[in-house]
């Protein structure tokens, strides 16, 4: 039996990953843990006790990051499959590399969590969702509602400022399916883009209209695209072909 592993965001927990915990775990295991401190240590003991060749690992966001992080030193056998959802190569620009978001507007979170934790993550919530999708704006709000365990937050935000992974790609143990949303405001598409230059043998989907939560707002899409992956057939995928463009 395959084992599908989802690792959540910042700001968010496990329980984000409802519409695949409901879906994929009438059929084979489910893992969406709650990540408790956004430290590779922690990923790299949660992986040790996977048996990797049997788990297909998904990332999104800041945890798809330290997933890449951690993968790319690990020196068991590689993962049955990965995927990264809205994940960056550097959340925060650099030179070189433009794409990212400007590490002022970072800090500003940083600074805003000591008196305003609460308003920081609804705004982030807000943020994760493009035009066209307010209508998930309540779920989305309620999955980032205070609170969040407040030892993690302003740590995670740490890493992101400091983490470069752009370096890391080559040395990822196996090719990647990448999801990204096209009008996504958190990780811009062409960071998935430059993950798809950079990674060999990686596939990506982009999700037309989608933001930074495709497994949610376009939840049949996304199953779609896993059910491939472990092997299930096309799913959804087929059937909605010109939601996505794919590129190898």
């Amino acid at each position: 039996m395959k084992i599908l592993v989802l690792f959540h965001g910042w700001g968010a927990a496990g329980s984000i990953w409802r519409r695949q915990t409901e879906v994929f775990g009438s059929r084979l295991r489910v893992l969406a843990p709650d990540i408790p401190a956004w430290e590779p240590e922690w990923f790299r003991q949660y992986l040790d006790e996977l048996p990797l060749p049997e788990s297909v690992l998904a990332g999104w966001s800041l945890g798809g990051m330290l997933l890449m992080e951690v993968l790319a030193r690990h020196p068991g056998p590689p993962p049955g499959g990965l995927v990264l959802v809205g994940v960056a190569a550097s959340f925060c620009r650099r030179p070189g590399f433009p794409w990212g978001q400007p590490a002022v507007g970072v800090r500003a979170m940083r600074r805003a969590l000591r008196d305003q934790p609460r308003q920081v993550l609804q705004e982030f919530a807000r943020s994760c969702l493009a035009p066209g999708e307010e209508s998930f704006r309540a779920e989305t709000e309620a999955a980032f509602r205070w609170p969040a365990p407040p030892e993690s937050l302003a740590p995670g935000l740490d890493y992101l400022l400091r983490q470069d992974l752009r370096s890391s790609l080559g040395r990822l143990p196996t090719e990647a399916v990448i999801v990204q949303g096209e009008a996504d405001r958190i990780v811009a598409a062409p960071q998935a883009k430059f993950i798809l230059q950079h990674l060999p043998g990686s596939r990506l989907h982009l999700l037309k209209g989608a933001g930074h939560l495709p497994f949610l707002t376009q939840a049949a899409l996304f199953n779609g695209i896993l059910a491939e992956i472990l092997g299930e057939g096309p799913g959804t995928v087929s059937s909605q072909q010109s939601a996505v463009s794919s590129e190898q």
